[in-house]
């Protein structure tokens, strides 16, 4: 299950790379992985047709209580080896209608035979039919499943009464010197015949038709037998058989009828209580003896090391940027040889030697701290750079350190990691401990935006992949027989030229396939997959929401990640998309309202004034501040003018202002987010006459008058005697009139089309100017979230308008403002939150509230209105802003109809604003591998508590599962696997494992555990509270047991 889990692990994060990224490499790695598994199809396939299994059953009647033992005869055909085959058996009681399920396991190398032998005892006499139910196996990667084509096979054992043991053993031993007749005497006059077999007597050969036949023909007695399964049959002195005849001419004359259920035994010591057959003992047999090839094994292991821990060390240099210095690299091969070979010493030796080597390398790093600690220093600075840059963290960048301190750090961290990764790898062979291991490496390259170098991460994969072709070869000690047996060093010897040559073959498979795949694969790597998107976005909404809502919390707010304000990954002005993915779902800003707005609330963020051919430049605050100078402005004149259309509407006292409250919960803090008309006091700064830069924690009240309100106001002023704010007013629309009318180079055609609109169409009034302009912009340009991007260095704008004809809101907003000033109006670029007012919903309290999302992140002009301000200017298809009745509508522009006008997250449509795009996309990807390895802790704590009995059906099969728990805990402290646990052996083991446990406590556990499995509906919830806090004793208070050879001389004491 681990193995599977960890396999589903990987291939979840190949899928989500390539649909979320799109990059070269995350759609090679997918179609890689898919070309993988149709080959780990074909592989199954294929090995499903090589296995032979025949099943072997005694060729005499059993006794009743008396141990007898079934045979599966494995073969494979094939040079593969097989890893993990699995038969099941099923036993039918002909005479009780029962049917019980034996499960056996084996592994098979190429061209090898073996057997697996079930050792049971059948407490109650009768006839089992024995059939083999099925056969299934693994590919090497143990990804499919294929169940093999054996040949249907069905025997029948015939289990007489105790008492009739004397007559049994009479009729199947002829007399040493009898002849003929008193064979057939001893036989009872009915046998059988059958081919000859090793181990039968000379004297049962029928020499007459072994004579006619050709081949040794030898005659069974058929009593017993006979009387079970023949009608008609009988018995010589039936006296000697009990009622073993009445019972098989009853069960013949009225056979049972067949159970459904089946009854699953597998654990020494289980029985049926209905059938009476119990469960001994089962062991894999070799039949052919392995050749050992330690060198073989030595070499796989180091260069399974090698490469998973180069891989893992070169994704990290070349991912960062990290110079790791010559030096480190045959340091780090040698501790990947060192490590292999302290993995194949004895057990006493590994356990002095790491307890030495601990020693040794914490005085080491206590002498080289200093030295350590910079290197560290200047590793984490790389690594916080690229957060920093990736997510706009406030991660401290440490500077300084030479590259002998970083090589010391590397080399000395190296240490660790590498015994860490041949613990998972290569001593337990664990897939999902592996994945756990690499997967948060993954998941930080995802978070800063690290592109590692191709062939690094083919090494690692080739080492990732070696690494899951082990773990499918599982060391099943318990089939193998006592450890001090010849059958299970044989059974050892194969499981480790399987695993091996599984480890060496898939890595090298991986990076056999690479190059190819790479080759083949490549015109398909430009294929878009945005027809896969749809199906994923809702899972990269929420990762998203789920990242940025959760890494400020547990970064104590240095992991403060910001969504871009506008389509198109736009903070600064920058034109270009930046191939992110579109998010929605985020929230950015809360509003609350004193009164219902009337018209969409626009809040500026960044101002641009001036392009310089690819970006919008913030205003010249340095030009402001000299021109102010001259204004007459009293304090602060960035203040002043930024307040200035507030100051002039409140003049007359006639209009009473409104207050809008801002809270930025995830929206960029590099700027305050404020309405239009507002008030800013003292304690804002303003970046000239652009925008308002941000602060520690935004959630401030502004006054404001709705852009309706005010202009009725001001225009009411026109005709009035000018105040000093009306001359400051003049004084600052020259200013703008002489700093944002400036057109770029280049448009000179359009710049004609301009002129003679004007002229023809006397256009001089702001707002029919951006009547034209919104109907020429919306009747010849279309609406397009996922526009073609600029080739690199060319003008964003002039391609929108001269090439690709499709935009979204930041290239609409852009020609708008270039337009605006080619007509003579001053016009700025600006990007903030666009607040329908179908938003703001009425609270208790009487106040309005909205909570804007990525989604209403949106671009626009902005045009200076003499006499009234900067006034919005929405140009986007699918908007509509005036004065009167300002809002998002609900429909497309007449003229953009027919159009592809269908939303697209990152861009407002007619049902919603502009979608914000984070600008690189491995963030919902670093979310989901986090959510991955999230769901893996969590299936680690549901299987634990299932290993703990919660969960199960009945409390007999809590107990049996708690008690489990407690035999895996002491094999693993030295108990051997094969002990039976009501053995004098595994109590004396028991007591001397856990001295603190009292002899009471451990003849309860005992107690317990034989209650719970001969004794159905026995146990109670408070049984398994007691025997779980059995385990809690013996797990923690355990310690593991010195030799094998001291419990025995403790049992026989």
């Amino acid at each position: 299950m681990a193995g599977k889990l960890g396999r589903a692990l990987v291939l979840l994060v190949l899928l989500a790379a390539a649909l979320i990224t799109q990059a070269p490499l995350a759609v090679f790695l997918l179609a890689f992985a898919l070309v993988l598994l149709v080959l780990l199809r074909l592989d199954a396939a294929y090995l499903r047709r090589q296995v032979t299994a025949e099943l072997l059953v005694p060729d005499k009647p059993v006794i009743q209580g008396e141990d007898f033992t079934l045979t599966v005869r494995l073969h494979n055909r094939s040079r593969l080896p097989i890893p993990a085959l699995v038969v099941l058996l099923n036993a039918a009681d002909e005479w009780g209608g029962g049917q019980i399920a034996l499960r056996c396991a084996a592994m098979l190398g190429g061209r090898e035979s073996a057997e697996q032998r079930i050792t049971l005892n059948a407490g109650k006499s009768g006839v089992w039919s024995i059939a083999v139910r099925g056969i299934t196996l693994r590919d090497h990667l143990g990804v499919f499943t294929a169940a093999c084509s054996a040949a249907a096979q069905c025997r029948s054992i015939c289990v007489l009464p105790a008492a009739a043991a004397g007559k049994a053993k009479a009729e199947t031993a002829p007399d040493e010197d009898g002849d003929e007749a008193d064979t057939r005497a001893a036989l009872g006059g009915s046998y059988e015949l059958r081919e000859y077999r090793d181990g039968d007597t000379i004297k049962q050969v029928h020499w007459k038709l072994s004579a006619k036949l050709d081949r040794l023909m030898v005659r069974e007695p058929l009593t017993a037998l006979r009387a079970a399964l023949t009608p008609g049959g009988d018995l010589d002195g039936a006296e000697k058989w009990g009622d073993f005849p009445q019972q098989a001419a009853k069960h013949r004359k009225n056979p049972p009828k067949r159970k459904k259920e089946r009854t699953a035994l597998s654990r020494r010591g289980a029985a049926d209580p209905g059938s009476g057959l119990k469960f001994v003992d089962r062991v894999l047999v070799s039949t052919q003896r392995p050749a050992a090839h330690p060198a073989l094994w030595l070499a796989a292991d180091a260069a399974l090391l090698l490469a998973l821990t180069f891989g893992l060390l070169l994704v990290l240099s070349t991912g960062f940027g990290i110079a790791v210095p010559l030096w480190v690299w045959p340091a780090a091969a040698a501790f990947c040889a060192g490590w292999a070979l302290f993995l194949r010493a004895p057990q006493a030796l590994r356990r002095w030697g790491l307890l030495a080597g601990v020693i040794v390398y914490l005085v080491v790093l206590f002498i080289c701290q200093r030295n350590f600690l910079a290197g560290a220093q200047q590793c984490a600075g790389n690594i916080a750079q690229s957060l920093n840059a990736r997510l706009g963290s406030a991660l401290p960048v440490a500077q300084g350190g030479s590259a002998a301190q970083l090589g010391l750090f590397l080399l000395l961290a190296a240490l660790p990691v590498t015994g860490a990764l041949a613990t998972a790898a290569l001593r337990r062979a664990d897939a999902l401990l592996l994945d756990l291991m690499l997967l948060p490496v993954v998941v930080l390259l995802a978070l800063a935006g690290a592109a590692p170098a191709v062939p690094a991460c083919l090494l690692l994969l080739a080492g990732w992949m070696g690494a899951w072709a082990a773990s499918c070869s599982v060391q099943r000690r318990a089939l193998w027989g006592r450890r001090d047996t010849e059958n299970y060093r044989q059974n050892l010897c194969r499981h480790y030229n399987i695993q091996k040559s599984a480890a060496l073959a898939a890595g090298g498979l991986c990076l056999a396939l690479a190059l190819p795949c790479w080759w083949l694969l490549r015109p398909a790597l430009g294929v878009p997959l945005g027809w896969l998107q749809p199906a994923a976005q809702r899972v990269e909404s929420a990762a998203l929401s789920t990242a940025i809502t959760w890494l400020p919390r547990v970064s104590g707010g240095r992991l403060n990640i910001q969504v871009e304000a506008a389509a198109g990954g736009v903070v600064d002005g920058a034109l270009s998309q930046g191939g992110g993915i579109q998010v929605s779902g985020v929230t950015d800003l809360a509003l609350t309202a004193s009164d219902k707005p009337e018209e969409t609330v626009y809040l500026r963020g960044f101002i641009g004034g001036s392009y310089d051919g690819t970006t919008w430049q913030a205003p010249d605050a340095d030009a402001f501040d000299s021109a102010a100078m001259n204004w007459k402005t009293e304090d602060n004149a960035r203040l002043t003018i930024a307040s200035l259309p507030f100051l002039r509407t409140a003049y007359d006292g006639t209009a009473q202002p409104q207050t809008l409250t801002v809270e930025r919960i995830h929206a960029d803090t590099q700027y305050t987010y404020a309405p239009y008309n507002a008030y800013w006091g003292d304690y804002y700064t303003i970046q000239g006459d652009g925008a308002a830069a941000g602060q520690t924690a935004q959630d401030d009240v502004f006054l404001y008058y709705p852009r309706d309100t005010a202009q009725t106001q001001l225009e009411a002023r026109a005709d009035a005697a000018p105040s000093v704010l009306d001359r400051m007013e003049a004084s600052y629309a020259a200013y703008a009139a002489s700093r944002y009318t400036a057109v770029p180079d280049g448009y000179d055609e359009l710049q004609t089309l301009c002129d003679e609109a004007k002229k023809d169409q006397k256009l001089t009034e702001a707002a029919d100017i951006g009547d034209y302009i919104r109907a020429y912009l919306n009747t010849n340009y279309q609406y397009n979230a996922s526009a073609p991007q600029p080739p690199e260095g060319a003008d964003p704008i002039r391609y929108f308008l001269t090439e690709s004809k499709q935009g979204y809101s930041v290239q609409f907003a852009s020609a708008a403002v270039v337009m605006f000033r080619m007509f003579g109006l001053p016009a700025r670029y600006v990007v903030g939150y666009a607040a329908p007012q179908s938003l703001f919903t009425q609270q208790e309290d009487g106040s309005w509230h909205a909570i804007l999302q990525d989604d209403n992140a949106h671009a626009w002009a902005e045009v200076y209105i003499s006499g009234q301000g900067w006034t919005p200017m929405e140009m986007t298809p699918g908007v509509l802003v005036s004065a009167q009745q300002a809002d998002l509508r609900t429909d497309p522009l007449p003229e953009t109809q027919g159009q592809d006008t269908a939303p697209a997250a990152g861009e407002s449509s007619a049902n919603e604003p502009a979608a914000t795009i984070v600008p690189r996309s491995r963030l919902v990807l670093a979310a989901l591998l986090g959510g991955c390895l999230l769901a893996a802790a969590v299936l680690l704590v549901l299987a634990r508590r299932h290993a703990m009995g919660y969960g199960r059906g009945s409390c007999n099969a809590r107990v049996l599962a708690v008690f489990g728990s407690i035999y895996r805990l002491l094999v693993r402290r030295g108990l051997p696997p094969d002990t039976p646990s009501d053995a004098p052996e595994f109590a004396a083991f028991l007591q001397s494992c856990v001295p603190t446990l009292e002899p009471q406590d451990a003849e309860a556990l005992l107690a317990l555990a034989q209650a719970a499995q001969f004794g159905a509906g026995t146990m109670t919830e408070q049984d398994a509270d007691k025997i779980r806090k059995l385990y809690q004793v013996i797990k923690h208070t355990g310690k593991r047991k010195q030799s094998q050879k001291s419990v025995e001389k403790q049992s026989q004491e």
